[in-house]
């Protein structure tokens, strides 16, 4: 970039002569190719709220190389799950302080599809609770009316009572369902609802202080993978204290992706205010986790 500006500087000084005028237009010409830069910059490292190193990955991928994957793409600190709950533990043993580790209520794989009905759930959490430090209950799989079954009330009472945060992946109507339930606890929305329109968003924002999004996976985020939707940045920059980023790496393929995603994830940063990009890639989540 240093090199790039001075060629500019010297080629556009040249050709206008060395006059007053080609000095100011050359700063100001200087100034439009440093400023993104300069908001990339801010963003380069980031801490992510949606991170994932389930079994499948535990062969092919160990501990030590996916912390020194997570490290060169930039992320500094991330919320992780796991199923079973175990490679949470690997990963956190690993590296304590980039891990902030989650407790997905799966004992394993098939578990994920009835976890929410299953009566001996709150003997399996508290069980899993003393293994290492987690910070909440997440990310879990449930929509709809299943978020109002007895297990997952008994989780919120949990949660409740440890102070730990709770991360559903569902729907509008089981996030109603979980909001009306856990008003008074942290709730991040895994993808932020997917599809949820943003006016929808807005109105569940100012009506629970303790809600975030989590914006991995988030429809309508972006043109072509590139640049933010208007509506987006605008809402961004707005409601900035209240989105965490998010890499989602529940498969093998999401891993192999991690770099390009974490670059995709620091240009849209970089096109929002300072503030905002700033707000979304570390206050954010130091806000919740600590530092």
């Amino acid at each position: 970039m240093k090199h790039y500006i001075n060629v500019l500087f010297q080629s556009y000084a040249f050709t206008l002569a060395g006059s007053k005028a080609a000095v100011t237009g050359c700063l100001l010409l200087i100034s439009l190719v440093m400023s993104p830069a300069m908001a990339l910059a801010a963003t380069e490292r980031f801490k992510d709220g949606h991170i994932h190193y389930n079994q499948n990955m535990w062969d092919m991928l160990p501990p030590d190389r996916a912390i020194h994957m997570l490290k060169e793409a930039g992320i500094e600190r991330a919320l992780v799950g796991s199923t079973p709950t175990l490679g949470t533990e690997k990963l956190y043993r690993e590296d304590p302080l980039l891990v902030v580790p989650m407790m997905m209520p799966y004992k394993d794989y098939r578990h994920r599809f009835y976890w929410f009905n299953d009566p001996q759930l709150i003997d399996y959490l508290r069980e899993q609770l003393a293994r290492v430090p987690y910070v909440g209950f997440g990310e879990f799989h449930i929509f709809g009316d299943d978020m109002d079954s007895e297990p997952v009330a008994q989780m919120i009472a949990l949660a409740r009572q440890k102070q730990l945060v709770l991360q559903p992946h569902t729907d509008l109507p089981g996030m109603l369902i979980l909001l009306d339930k856990a008003a008074d606890l942290p709730v991040i929305w895994a993808h932020g609802g997917f599809d949820v329109p943003i006016d929808t968003l807005k109105s569940l924002l100012d009506r629970y202080p303790e809600l975030t999004i989590d914006l991995s996976f988030r429809e309508g985020l972006l043109i072509d993978n590139q640049k933010l939707t208007e509506e987006w940045r605008a809402f961004l920059n707005e409601y900035s204290t209240r989105f965490l980023t998010g890499m989602d790496t529940y498969k093998t393929t999401r891993w192999a992706d991690l770099p390009v995603l974490a670059e995709r994830t620091k240009n849209w940063l970089g096109q929002l205010d300072k503030t905002a990009a700033e707000n979304i890639a570390h206050n954010n989540f130091e806000r919740l986790f600590g530092k």
